[in-house]
This record gives structure tokens, C-alpha cells and sequence, in this order.
């Protein structure tokens, strides 16, 4: 059966009431209702992703960078950077400019970081969660009294409609998109983490990425609209390069200083907060603010959370891969989940052939009250599958929100059926789906779509 690629096209939902609407709301990237998640295994074995292997330090320049990160290590770090020089990890170079891991270890050490950031602690972040991405979390840290008065007295919000007060400071974060970009990216392409990780809390605060444009899900002429819609620098290298610089919001970086005084166990550490501010304002057209989790929404009927076609824009710049947001749940305009745009079969397949390529999959899934009304969901990253001693098969997945530093199981018969889109590779479609081509068509569309329900009501 053929379904219909469509990009991201938000014609489904992720926070729903039960209210006739005009137009079907956006699948917006939420937290979800912890209880209402379907109930893990968490003796998942973690996948370990696939690297070109090269364990031993082989010029005199590696050695004296490694010597000089060592220096600033204690002596259980030093133990796990030796463990990624053994594993293959500290020199793999699969990254936007060939710099292995050990190279921006080495210039995280050696150049400046932003003003209130310690480089040791950057460096033991780093290292830390490129050894063990699991303890990737979007759980927003706690502000002690002196930086909350700080920030109520001088900080700007990004959006004037949203004041700081001493409440909206303390947030649950719906960054669940963004963590688990800035996952896939510790687990399967560690030296661009750290990369990106250097950049992130330098003095420039941001990355720049070139990215060939024939990597991407869609044309050049759309690419580039979506560069200027989401307000993303960019620039032509040549017909075939893009160049995008990609930044936090601007408040990010009071979020980090009091993570890098204050951090506690279960936290988001500097380097995931921003990482992941980075990609929600990739996504919400540089309008998030970190103190508040909120951003201005455009293409999106909340004013938290990222909406599918956002995260996949997002991801794509991240990773310089493109990947096509598939939705497979239909929904009518109230929300009520109806059916499939395939055979769950199909779904899963896509799932398997991307696995097999050696990509993880990032999934927003969805739960329904009693009367199959989709009231909220969640996005999760898919790294493996396997069977279980009852013969029955597991997701291994990766939760960002679920107080856990470790992977965790899902049973496929209970988690398929409630995947509202995945982001898979073009590759893996090209012959069994129906793509629409045209970010920008389908995005306008939408647009005109959330006039009239806001002229209607």
C-alpha cells in the first residue's frame, strides 16, 4: 500500500480537546501525562551505534592533545576518555568539518568559553555524555532565589507577550524534540556533538554547518524558503553547499550559567541546555525563550513545543541528513484518532530499514482517553529492536523525560499502533511511498487553515 509522505503537513494533532474545530491543530511536541505512557521495560540493553574504528593515538599532535584534555581531567574522566580512545569513539571524525572528537575536546580546553562557563566542567559534560548519551535529559534545573530576582529585575523576554514572573520560571519542559536531536547526536554521531558542544559555549555561541543540499528531503527552492521562514542564517557556497549558522535564543545562556554554579543529579547539564535551546529555535523561528519554554507560534497552535514539521526541519540542519516526516495516524477535526495511512506493518518496516542503515528514529507517539480523543504525546527515539524470551518484540528506546539514565523497552504490538510520525530517510521511502513535494505549499496551507478557525471562533 502506498501512503502519503507529506513532510511534516500538520493535519494531526498532539495536544487535542474534544471542541469542533474549524481546521485539525498542529501535533505539537509536548511533555506528556506520565501515566498515561506505555509502560517500559527498562532492561533494555543500550545499541551501540557503528564507527569507523580507530583505537590508538598515531601522530605526535594527537598525543599532546590528548595529554593536554587529560590535564584537566579527574581521575574518573580520565578513565572514560581512555574508554573512547579504546572504543574507537575519541578519534572518529564523522563530522561537519572531519574534527575528530579529541580535536574540539582539545579546543574546548584550549580556546575561550562564554563568560560565567567553566571549560573543565564543559569538557567532563562533554566526554560524560558522548560515553553514555542516556543521561541526556530535558528536565529544567531549579533557580536558586538570588538568579531568579536577578533574572525578574534585568533579563528581556523574547516575547513581550510573555513577562517573566517568579511562577512561569519554573517550567516542565516540552524540549522532548529537541533532547532527543541533541541524543541522536551523542549516540550516533559523537564527534559532532562535540563539535557542536565547542561552539555552543564559545565566545561566538554558535555553530556553522555546511551541508550538501542533495542530502536534503527536499528541493533547493524550498530549502531555501524554509531558511527564510524559520529566520535561519544562511548563505550559497555553491550550487551544491548550503551554509546555516545555527543559536540558542538569547536567554539560553542564563539558563547554562545557573546550571554550571547549581547543576543537580537529573538536570540538564550546560551542554543540554544549549544544545537543545539551540534546536527549538531552530524550529520556532528564533522566537523560544528558555526561561519560559515558550515561543511564538507561527506555524503552531501552542506557544510550547516544537510541531512535526518543525522538529524535522530542525533535525535535518542538525544532522545535515535529510529525513522525511512520515505521518501515519489520520484524526478528524476533533481530534479523535480514526485510523492509518498504512498497514502497521509498514510502519514498522520503515522503522526495521532505518535501523538497518544505521540511523536511530526519532517518534512522536500519541495516547487517547476512552473515547479515542488524542489528549497528548510525546517524542522518543527508537535505537534498536530485539525479542524478548516470549517471543514477542521490543522497541529499545531512548526517553529524554522519563527519570531515567537507560535505555528502555517498549512492546511493538502496544507502542505501533500509537506512532503519530517518524522522521525517516528518503532512502528507505523512495519505492513504496507517495511523496508531495513542497514544504512551502503545505505550510501555507496550514497557515490559511488557522486563519479561519481563528476568524470562525
Amino acid at each position: 500500500m502506498n501512503i502519503q509522505a507529506i513532510n511534516c503537513y500538520n493535519n494531526s494533532i498532539y495536544t487535542a480537546s474534544a471542541q469542533k474545530k474549524t481546521a485539525a491543530p498542529a501535533f505539537s511536541a509536548a511533555f506528556p501525562m506520565i501515566n498515561r505512557k506505555p509502560s517500559p521495560n527498562t532492561n533494555a540493553a543500550a545499541s551501540a551505534p557503528v564507527y569507523t574504528i580507530r583505537t590508538a593515538l598515531s601522530t605526535n599532535d594527537e598525543k599532546t592533545k590528548y595529554n593536554r584534555v587529560s590535564e584537566l581531567l579527574d581521575r574518573k574522566t580520565k578513565k572514560v576518555l581512555n574508554k573512547l580512545l579504546k572504543e574507537g569513539k575519541l578519534l572518529n571524525n564523522i563530522s561537519n568539518d572531519n574534527s575528530t572528537v579529541l580535536d574540539n575536546l582539545y579546543k574546548i580546553v584550549t580556546n575561550p568559553r562564554v563568560l560565567g562557563l567553566d571549560k573543565q566542567n564543559i569538557l567532563k559534560e562533554t566526554i560524560e555524555t558522548i560515553n553514555y548519551p542516556f543521561i541526556i535529559t530535558q528536565k529544567f534545573g531549579d533557580l536558586p532565589e538570588m538568579s531568579r530576582n536577578e533574572i525578574l529585575k534585568n533579563a528581556t523576554p523574547v516575547n513581550p507577550s510573555f513577562p517573566f514572573t517568579s511562577e512561569n520560571l519554573d517550567v516542565h519542559s516540552s524540549t522532548c524534540p529537541a533532547a532527543s536531536i541533541e541524543f541522536n547526536l551523542a549516540h550516533k554521531m559523537p564527534a559532532e556533538f562535540a563539535r557542536m558542544a565547542e561552539n555552543l559555549t564559545s565566545e561566538k555561541m554558535s555553530v556553522t554547518k555546511r551541508i550538501d543540499v542533495n542530502h536534503l528531503s527536499q528541493s533547493l527552492i524550498n530549502t531555501l524558503w524554509m531558511l527564510d521562514a524559520f529566520k535561519t542564517p544562511h548563505r550559497m557556497l555553491d550550487w551544491n553547499t548550503l551554509e546555516v549558522e545555527l543559536k540558542p535564543d538569547r536567554n539560553a545562556i542564563i539558563r547554562a550559567r545557573v546550571q554550571n554554579t547549581y547543576w543537580d543529579k537529573g538536570e540538564r547539564s550546560v551542554v543540554d541546555v544549549l544544545m537543545q535551546s539551540t534546536f527549538m529555535n531552530v524550529g520556532a523561528q528564533n522566537t523560544y525563550d528558555s526561561l519560559i519554554d515558550r515561543r511564538i507560534p507561527k506555524y503552531n497552535d501552542d506557544d510550547s513545543g516544537l510541531i512535526d514539521i518543525e522538529k524535522n526541519f530542525a533535525e535535518e540542519l542538525a544532522t545535515g541528513k535529510g529525513k522525511v516526516c512520515v505521518t501515519y495516524q489520520k484524526m478528524d477535526d476533533n481530534g479523535k484518532l480514526t485510523g492509518y495511512e498504512c498497514e502497521l506493518s509498514e510502519t514498522l518496516q520503515h522503522i526495521r530499514d532505518t535501523l538497518k542503515q544505521g540511523d536511530n528514529v526519532i517518534i512522536g507517539y500519541t495516547y487517547c482517553d476512552s473515547d479515542n480523543i488524542v489528549i497528548g504525546g510525546h517524542e522518543i527515539t527508537i535505537i534498536g529492536i530485539e525479542k524478548g524470551k516470549n517471543g514477542k518484540e521490543y522497541f529499545i528506546c531512548n526517553d529524554t523525560d522519563d527519570g531515567r539514565d537507560e535505555p528502555i523497552k517498549y512492546q511493538v504490538d502496544d507502542l505501533l499502533p500509537r506512532i503519530h510520525h517518524a522522521g525517516i530517510p528518503k532512502s528507505v521511502l523512495i519505492n513504496n511511498v507517495e511523496f508531495v513535494d513542497g514544504w512551502k505549499e503545505l505550510m501555507e496551507i496550514y497557515k490559511e487553515n488557522k486563519a479561519g478557525a481563528v476568524q470562525a471562533a
